[in-house]
């Protein structure tokens, strides 16, 4: 039977600007980080409490989206937007109610990379 999922795929251009973008103004740890292929390394990210790991992976020339592709859980939305925006995260849509879900608030942002990332309350 499934347990969880081990990680999951974020592409990046820059390893090293998004491995800075998610650690040091996301807060995410480095769990690892290791020689892959040819200018290219394995770097997971844990997200502290969270089983689910991200691989940074090499993209594709893949045209950026609104799509999400990474929504992560805070408890408190507003505080978690006033916090990263003091880090210098931009975001593209500032905390609102959730349209799909009225009890819910979210915001959204683009990473480094322009990879389109949810704050969402659970």
């Amino acid at each position: 039977m499934l347990k969880c999922v081990k990680f999951a795929e974020l592409p990046v251009v820059d390893q090293d600007r998004a491995l800075n973008f998610y650690t040091e103004k996301l807060g995410l740890q480095v769990a690892q980080d290791a020689p892959y292929k040819e200018g290219w390394r394995w770097i997971e990210l844990a997200v502290p409490g969270a089983q689910t790991r991200i691989l940074l992976t090499q993209q594709t020339g893949e045209p950026k989206s609104d799509t999400p592709r990474l929504v992560f859980i805070a408890d408190d939305v507003e505080a978690t937007y006033r916090k990263l925006s003091a880090r210098g995260v931009e975001f593209t849509k500032e905390p609102s109610k959730a349209p799909w879900n009225p009890g819910q608030t979210f915001a959204q942002l683009r990473d480094s990379e322009g990879n389109g990332i949810v704050i969402s309350t659970s």
